[in-house]
């Protein structure tokens, strides 16, 4: 036996294995490598390495590293995070005295780029799917603990390099109701709530409208469509939690699957009908040998019938099969008549749906007019078209190519007793997605002038 494992071994390959390099770190316990990353506000952001790891930084600007107000914003975030311990977001490890940088929170480095440069990357519907399942899951635990993130926007959503999984970041705003510091309105204007700006109060469903604009900017399809339409709704008519919204994304994927398994089970009636047809077909063909009269006719019909008793037995098989499939989709004749009368029914609410609905594309149409004639009047379009350099664009090509979005508002109260809720916040939804549409023209049509105001525009 010994000399069988030895022989074994012998036949194995021996060869030394080890790393490429000849050279390695030093392991240490203090944070080496420091790199300034940039400013953030007013806060300082850097990387260093620790023990063979990187770390993120978070401190102060030195204007305001003595100033207790902003320390104490410092002390709140670290207090935030430290609350969480989910994938889906980044995990603080404390606080600590950093040479040069001064009190800083220690963080988990993530490798990968912003929600926002990732969907600009050769991206499947899967892997969409995939990262905002992932993003539902990591805004639900948030919430779980009493927090409020209130600045959710693809900035502020990591996707990791190495899975594409998702980080939720930067807790500089988030608040909760057991804090009793730090109370004031806070959001980043594009994707807060339209409440946001008027109130100090922490609320999860002020998440959930930026949720929906996050969601709206992954092109997830139909299937998210009305949820994200929800999500955007008033305060009082969106989803109310993390939950309520999963759930619904639940039902709707449920709906989905029992009208394939419908669609299944009416082909397998098809299929029994066919099987039928075939014994009804064999019974036939045994009746018309009986009538031969001849031996030698009859010594034929012997054969003829050796090989019915053959495929009698298998037809016997098939009716098995057939009493099977009739008892998985038992009740399907019932079903089928309830859906007759259901499908009548659905047509009739379908034609008055469809009323209702060219009465609401017909109010899009007259906010898009309203919209465009306001585009049309700042000539930002012809302007940006006619100039070669950057230096001549308007300074407030910002300002003029907004006007239009600005009359949303006004022209959504002009409009509001005449529709529901529903209505009101898909209208709502086709006018903002048009104005965003023209706003991103124009940018395209300014980072064509110039690269180097390319970069100026992003620090927008």
């Amino acid at each position: 036996m010994h000399r069988i494992i030895t022989n074994h071994i012998m036949d194995e390959d021996l060869s030394v294995s080890g790393f490429c390099e000849e050279t390695f770190e030093e392991v240490s316990s203090r944070f080496t490598n420091v790199e300034v990353l940039g400013t953030h506000g007013h806060n300082v952001l850097a990387r260093a390495k620790r023990y063979g790891r990187w770390f993120l930084l978070k401190g102060l600007s030195p204007d305001v590293a003595h100033e207790e107000l902003y320390r104490q914003m410092l002390d709140k975030e670290l207090d935030i995070m430290m609350r969480l311990q989910h994938t889906g977001v980044a995990q603080a490890i404390g606080m600590e005295m950093v040479e040069r940088l001064g009190e800083c929170i220690v963080m988990e480095w993530i490798e990968g780029s912003t929600l926002k440069k990732w969907l600009e990357s050769d991206t499947t519907s899967s892997d969409r799917k995939h990262v905002a399942s992932q993003l539902l899951d990591a805004v639900e635990h948030i919430h779980a603990h009493g927090i409020a993130h209130r600045d959710l926007k693809p900035s502020n959503i990591m996707i990791t390099s190495n899975g594409h999984n998702v980080k939720i970041i930067d807790f500089g705003l988030a608040d909760t109701d057991v804090h009793a510091i730090l109370k004031q309105p806070a959001g980043t204007e594009h994707y807060m709530a339209p409440e946001q700006a008027s109130t100090s109060k922490p609320d999860v469903r002020n998440d959930i409208y930026s949720l929906g604009l996050v969601l709206r900017e992954m092109n997830l399809g139909r299937d998210y469509k009305k949820p994200i339409a929800r999500c955007l709704m008033p305060i009082a008519e969106r989803y109310q939690s993390m939950e309520e919204m999963k759930a619904d994304l639940r039902r709707r994927a449920s709906r989905r699957r029992t009208m394939r398994i419908g669609i299944v089970a009416l082909a397998l009636i098809g299929v029994l009908a066919g099987t039928a047809t075939i014994a009804a077909w064999l019974n036939k063909k045994n009746a018309a040998t009986v009538i031969v009269q001849d031996e030698q006719a009859r010594r034929q019909v012997d054969s003829l019938q050796n090989e019915l008793v053959k495929t009698s037995t298998l037809v016997e098989k098939s009716r098995l099969t057939q009493d099977s499939l009739r008892y998985h989709v038992g009740g399907m004749n019932d079903t089928i008549a309830s859906l007759n009368i259901a499908n009548s029914q659905l047509r009739q609410a379908q034609m008055e749906r469809d009323a209702r609905q060219q009465i609401v594309d017909k109010a899009i149409a007259d906010g898009l007019s309203i919209i465009d004639a306001t585009n049309a009047a700042t000539h930002i379009k012809e302007h940006i078209d006619t100039v070669s350099d950057s230096k001549y664009v308007w300074i407030d090509w910002h300002y003029q190519a907004i006007q239009g979005e600005k009359k949303i508002p006004e022209y959504m109260n002009s409009i509001r007793n005449r529709f529901s809720s529903k209505e009101l916040a898909e209208i709502e939804y086709a006018l903002k997605e048009h104005c965003n549409n023209y706003e991103s023209l124009i940018r395209k049509k300014i980072r064509k002038i110039n690269v180097y105001f390319d970069n100026a525009i992003d620090d927008l």
